[in-house]
């Protein structure tokens, strides 16, 4: 078999966009730099009292508001070209990303908030905070921080472009599970984006997360493929300040895996 059950949802809830409608969010859009950004909001959203959520690769907010629920102060932004926000008109790497969250946190009043990054949203969470701006706290979910550039990760991705070479015919949504754990699912479906998520990818960030001066929590899926447990182990002794959770039997959306589990935990830090 080549996927399970779990990575299946990890894997398509994010491409296939099936978030679900969260009735305590309203979703509003705003201009950068001529860039349509939407992004979902609490209706007694407090700036000052922010918590602000930056999705993974192509992965819409809402997934993640969804599982939440009614939560105050919560700002998830869809970055651009993913969850419906206007995809950027040149390659982006983690520092234009990192410049468009400031932009957003800017116009929308937004001072020392609590910050989620799930996957590659942990990373430009990463470099947002690098650049010198403040934060109450740091939440990683599945963060890619660490870039293996050798062994797995990087046979992944040219395992997925020479099937996307190869089988340009199939179906997006077969390519996916033909590909299974053996291929790199993202870099399948990155399409247009292709050289933005090369560049994302080709970026570590472990000095940029040891320089790091706040409270950091790691919350890991323990049988996360896209950024492996080693790696949450790896970050936890970088950083005198970080506290990893784990959640067993959950993959790299640990969130949607097992929604109560992560929800209990999340609540501790919020």
């Amino acid at each position: 078999m080549l996927f399970s059950r779990q990575e299946i949802r990890s894997w398509t809830f994010p491409v296939f966009g099936l978030g679900c409608y969260n009735i305590y969010m309203i979703k509003k859009e705003i201009i950068i730099n001529g860039l349509k950004v939407n992004y979902l909001i609490s209706p007694d959203f407090n700036p000052n009292q922010a918590v602000v959520f930056l999705p993974g690769w192509k992965s819409p907010a809402d997934l993640f508001c969804s599982v939440m629920g009614k939560i105050s102060n919560l700002l998830a932004i869809n970055l651009p070209g993913w969850g419906g926000s206007e995809e950027p008109k040149e390659d982006w790497g983690l520092a234009d990303y990192s410049n468009l969250v400031a932009a957003v946190l800017q116009r929308l009043k937004v001072v020392n908030p609590i910050i989620i990054g799930h996957s590659v949203g942990g990373a430009i969470a990463v470099e947002y905070l690098s650049s010198g701006a403040e934060a109450q706290k740091l939440i990683l979910l599945g963060g890619a921080i660490i870039r293996e550039r050798l062994g797995r990760s990087q046979n992944l991705f040219i395992g997925a472009k020479i099937f996307r070479t190869l089988f340009p015919f199939v179906n997006k949504k077969w390519r996916r599970r033909l590909a299974g754990k053996v291929l790199s699912p993202d870099y399948l479906e990155a399409g247009e984006m292709v050289e933005t998520y090369k560049k994302l990818i080709s970026e570590d960030r472990q000095v940029a997360f040891y320089k790091l001066q706040l409270p950091i929590v790691l919350i890991w899926g323990k049988d996360d493929v896209a950024t492996p447990y080693r790696q949450a182990e790896k970050l936890k002794n970088l950083s005198n300040q970080a506290v990893l959770e784990t959640i067993p039997a959950a993959g790299h959306y640990a969130f949607l895996d097992k929604p109560e589990e992560f929800k209990k935990i999340i609540a501790k830090y919020l």
